[in-house]
């Protein structure tokens, strides 16, 4: 995700080249780059919901460590689903000027962490996309989809919300002391089909 560029200066928020910079949440910061020492992209299919509030997520709890941060659409971009916004908003964490981005417009090798959001590997096989699940770490978080099952009263959205934050969390501890990352067998995704999968 980056902001909205209507939002700021006027100009495009993306740079197929560089890096971004963006006023992300509870950030002013470049969200991610050469000046971060570890970058992570966040992938689901249309980066519109999980994606969205992972990355939302790690911006905020990143403090002052060297982690830059982004998420994009494995097919495309479309728009930030707007109970993503409210459940995130509920937590302090801001992403109503998010765009959803689409995974083209970044460049692989720029990003040291990368995490699947709901099992979408599978989609990443092509040519022009495999080079992301070739990354130092590659990760599947399999997370369940809100907008599919949410009955309404954004219960879901809440749980998963809060499941996000808990495993980015997690993600930090583990950047701090990448021996963590050993402990346990990396959780690629080969196979998996994400379905409908919107996030």
């Amino acid at each position: 995700a980056s902001l909205d560029p209507c939002a700021a200066s006027g100009r495009p928020p993306l740079n197929r080249l560089g890096a971004v910079v963006v006023m992300g949440a509870s950030s002013s910061k470049i969200a991610h780059g050469a000046d971060y020492t570890t970058n992570v992209m966040f992938l689901c299919n249309h980066n519109s919901c999980r994606s969205q509030m992972a990355d939302g997520w790690l911006r905020e709890l990143r403090g002052d460590a060297s982690v830059g941060v982004a998420s994009a659409g494995i097919v495309g971009g479309t728009a930030v689903k707007p109970g993503a916004i409210t459940v995130m908003g509920e937590s302090g964490v801001d992403i109503s000027k998010f765009t959803s981005d689409d995974v083209r417009d970044f460049r692989a090798g720029d990003f040291d962490i990368v995490i699947s959001c709901c099992g979408c590997g599978a989609k990443l096989d092509p040519d022009d996309l495999k080079a992301w699940k070739q990354q130092e770490r590659f990760f599947d978080w399999n997370l369940d989809d809100p907008p599919a099952i949410d009955p309404g009263d954004l219960s879901e959205y809440r749980r998963v919300r809060d499941e996000i934050k808990a495993k980015c969390e997690d993600l930090l501890r583990k950047i701090k002391d990448p021996e963590l990352f050993e402990e346990e067998a990396p959780a690629r995704s080969s196979g998996m089909n994400c379905g409908g999968c919107m996030g």
